[in-house]
């Protein structure tokens, strides 16, 4: 009778199953928030006529992609018309001065006459006043006072007839050409500054916790790296860039916060380097480097089931479903800081329902790799432009 229960302990010996897991560490890790933007200039600015006139004159520079230095000559308005009305202007100061000069030299007259007739000084102030042609002179000082104002704007009406760069950098588009009549307010071009570009990465507005974003007074001090990337033919370009600011109104139809990183000499006028022009328009990829947070598991997706559920395997080695709390993931890994600890064993593979608290034997016991330092959080979104039009979260 000692040997009849062989068989059905061989029998469960042979039912049991067989599978592969992984075992996890707990391990301070290092989030890395992961987001996308475009190559947008940090200072742009649509040029505009400030006077009328045939355009007579246009710079070879000022064309789609030209480079310019500030005070380069963009193009020159017909300044026919506005030589002449400096010209009456200055006219008119000159005709203002003598007037001004004939009342005072009036007013000297009038004072003697004054001393002679008046002796016993019965006349009141008003009257003297008169007699010594103040009205007149004060008259002749205003008028004075307004011809040198219409000189001075019509000096900078001719002055305004050649259009300048107002900075170093580059034009985006010309808008007019030799020849054409412009009126005030007619756009005649864009450009932009070379000498830095900016990108707004958005971030999704449950994942900010995991940014140690700097106040406004510590921003150059102690705001987090950030990595540009830009893939050309499966190569990959990278860019150092700084935070510049972070804007302070959450968008309320994505939910997003916006980050902005700033990069330095992008088209490589100051120092060359050994990689392409980050050009305006340029989509890249940013990786923001966020909070170290302990006691982190980090495990595939493909064990984490749709409820958030792992099958994990306890020390009797019997099947248990355990709840785990996500905090972040990214292309290959969740991330969990509650209910899995260090060397717990997680099943690989589907699992039925009904094989809750079977024991089961290790077939392969996988250890992950040491993290490559891509721990991501996925916010990859649509920002092809500056409206921010379309933006989901992957």
């Amino acid at each position: 009778y000692l040997s009849k229960p062989e068989p059905v302990q061989q029998a469960q010996e042979k039912n049991r199953l067989f599978i592969d897991a992984i075992q996890v560490s707990s391990k301070t890790q290092q989030m890395i928030i992961h987001s996308q933007g475009t190559v947008l200039p940090s200072t742009e600015t649509a040029l505009s006529s400030e006077v009328q006139g045939r355009i007579i004159e246009v710079a070879d520079h000022f064309v789609a992609g030209g480079s310019v230095k500030q005070g380069d000559l963009l193009l020159r308005i017909d300044d026919l018309e506005y030589r002449t009305a400096v010209a009456r202007a200055q006219a008119s100061v000159a005709a203002a001065n003598t007037r001004l000069a004939e009342e005072r030299g009036r007013a000297d007259v009038a004072y003697l006459d004054w001393l002679r007739y008046n002796k016993e000084g019965k006349r009141s102030a008003a009257a003297k006043s008169l007699a010594l042609r103040e009205p007149q002179i004060a008259e002749a000082a205003a008028n004075l006072t307004a011809a040198k104002a219409d000189l001075a704007q019509a000096k900078e009406n001719l002055a305004r007839t050649t259009v300048t760069a107002p900075y170093d950098g580059l034009v985006r588009h010309r808008s007019v050409d030799l020849g054409q009549h412009v009126s005030v307010g007619t756009a005649l071009g864009v450009c932009f500054a070379s000498n830095q570009v900016e990108v707004r990465l958005p971030v999704a507005e449950h994942k900010l916790a995991l940014l140690a974003l700097p106040s406004p007074s510590t921003l150059q001090t102690q705001a987090a790296p950030i990595q540009l990337t830009l893939s050309l033919n499966g190569i990959d370009f990278h860019w150092q860039a700084s935070l510049a600011r972070v804007e302070s109104v959450l968008d309320e139809r994505s939910r997003m916060l916006y980050l902005v990183a700033s990069v330095n000499d992008p088209y490589q006028l100051m120092a060359q380097a050994d990689q392409p022009l980050l050009r305006v328009g340029t989509f890249v990829n940013a990786r923001i480097t966020g909070k170290s947070l302990n006691n982190i598991v980090r495990i595939p997706h493909d064990v984490l089931q749709t409820d958030s559920t792992v099958w994990l395997i306890d020390n009797n080695g019997k099947l248990q479903q355990r709840a785990v709390n996500i905090i972040t993931s990214d292309s290959r890994y969740a991330y969990i800081d509650n209910g899995l600890g260090d060397g717990d064993k997680i099943a690989i593979g589907y699992i039925d329902s009904g094989n809750i608290g079977s024991t089961v034997s290790i077939a392969k016991l996988i250890t992950l790799p040491e993290d490559d330092g891509d721990t991501a959080v996925a916010a990859k979104t649509s920002t092809a432009n500056n409206n921010d039009k379309a933006v989901r979260e992957i």
